[in-house]
């Protein structure tokens, strides 16, 4: 084999080998940029679960601060109302006794024990019947009484209170749920009504 043979074969093989390191190193870059292609699209599905998560977990957290604030502001709604109704249900019992007022008195006086009391309170109508029935003690006109009386003694240690609004008071917590089931109820009503016609 001569000279010019032998830098023939050489080349060729040094082609071949460099031809081969070239195939292995586009191999090589080429299953890189796959690696990299696939990790890149794993980075995407995390981020995108993660960002999914957060958006979640916000969104969760804003429905539960706002379900929270909205249920603070109907029992506040809903206290106001109860003393607002309680307030206009111990106006209309004195307006309700009308001619009732004579017969109410008796009524509620009698329930007073014996005692020899210091002061009676009662509402400006009641003032002829409570002079009548306590004639040695001071009586003092209450408006905010609707009716009934309000009794004291020994210097207000002892105090006794029979009036309409201590009866009410007695009262509203059996009344209240009922009255605002009732209103609940109308504003319903009313709602969906309004619903109808704008609709």
């Amino acid at each position: 084999m001569g000279e010019k043979e032998l830098k023939t074969a050489l080349q060729h093989e040094g082609e071949a080998h460099a031809r081969g390191f070239w195939d292995q190193a586009e191999a090589a870059v080429e299953q890189r940029r796959k690696e990299i292609e696939t990790e890149l699209e794993h980075l995407r599905d995390e981020t995108g679960s993660s960002l999914q998560a957060e958006e979640t977990a916000l969104r969760n957290n804003l429905l539960f601060e706002a379900r929270t604030r909205a249920m603070g502001d109907k029992l506040h709604a809903e206290s106001a109302m109860a003393l607002r109704l309680l307030e206009m249900a111990d106006k209309v019992l004195g307006e309700m006794i009308g001619d009732s007022r004579q017969k109410l008195w008796h009524a509620l006086h009698r329930e007073l024990p014996e005692y020899p009391w210091t002061n009676i309170k009662v509402h400006p109508k009641d003032l002829a019947f409570a002079k009548r029935t306590f004639p040695s003690t001071a009586i003092d006109c209450v408006e905010a009484i609707g009716g009934g009386l309000i009794a004291t003694a020994a210097e207000g240690t002892i105090r006794v209170d029979n009036s309409l609004s201590c009866r009410l008071l007695r009262a509203w917590p059996d009344l209240l749920p009922d009255l605002m089931k009732d209103l609940r109820e109308q504003v319903d009503s009313d709602a969906a009504s309004r619903n109808d016609t704008t609709g």
